[in-house]
C-alpha cells in the first residue's frame, strides 16, 4: 500500500525543502483504514523536537478506504532553546469514494522555531476533507494546506487559529485545486 501512495501528492522537487526532507526523515505516521474498519474516537501522534537546535522531518501518510470516517490529531512541540530550529514536515492524505477526513493540527513551538510544512490531500468522488490547524509561538510559520478535489463532489473546509506576537512572521493560508 506504501508503495502505491507514496508521495503521489507531493512530488519531491515541490519547493526546495522537499528533497532535504526525503533525505533525513526523522519520523512518520502510516495510517491505512481499510473499508471494513470503523473507528470511533480521534487517532493521534505526538512528534516533540526536543534538541538544541534541533530539526525535525516527521512525515504523516493517511489513507481511507470508500465510506471511512475518521478524525486524525497531530501534536507537535518544542522546547525553547534560544537557537534557531527547523520544522519541515509533511503530510500527505488520501481520501477515497464517500470517505470523511477530518485532520487536526495542534502545534506549540518555542519563538525560535521555524515551522515550515507540506499538507495535501487528493480526494475522490463524494469525499470531504476537513483542516482544523492551531499554531503557537513559532517564529517564522509558512503553511497552505493543499486539498485537490479530483473527483465528482468532493469538497474540502479549512479553519485556521493562531496565536502571534509582533515578532512573529505568519505566513499561511489554504489551497483548493478544482480538477
Amino acid at each position: 500500500i506504501i508503495k502505491k501512495y507514496f508521495s503521489k501528492c507531493i512530488p519531491i522537487n515541490d519547493h526546495k525543502f522537499a528533497s532535504l526532507h526525503y533525505a533525513v526523515w526523522s519520523g512518520w505516521t502510516f495510517l491505512y483504514i481499510p473499508a471494513w474498519v470503523k473507528i470511533e474516537k480521534p487517532l493521534q501522534s505526538y512528534f516533540r523536537m526536543n534538541m538544541k537546535a534541533g530539526w525535525q522531518f516527521e512525515h504523516t501518510i493517511i489513507i481511507l478506504e470508500d465510506e471511512r470516517e475518521t478524525h486524525y490529531i497531530e501534536w507537535c512541540s518544542a522546547p525553547k532553546y534560544n537557537e534557531n530550529s527547523l520544522h519541515a514536515g509533511w503530510v500527505e492524505i488520501f481520501v477515497w469514494k464517500w470517505a470523511k477526513m477530518r485532520y487536526s493540527s495542534v502545534e506549540n513551538w518555542s519563538t525560535d522555531t521555524y515551522n515550515l510544512n507540506t499538507k495535501r490531500a487528493i480526494l475522490e468522488n463524494d469525499a470531504f476533507i476537513e483542516w482544523v490547524w492551531w499554531n503557537m509561538w513559532s517564529s517564522v510559520t509558512m503553511l497552505y494546506p493543499c486539498s485537490i478535489l479530483k473527483w465528482d463532489r468532493s469538497s474540502a473546509s479549512h479553519l485556521w487559529v493562531a496565536m502571534a506576537s509582533e515578532w512573529q512572521n505568519q505566513d499561511v493560508g489554504s489551497k483548493v485545486i478544482h480538477i
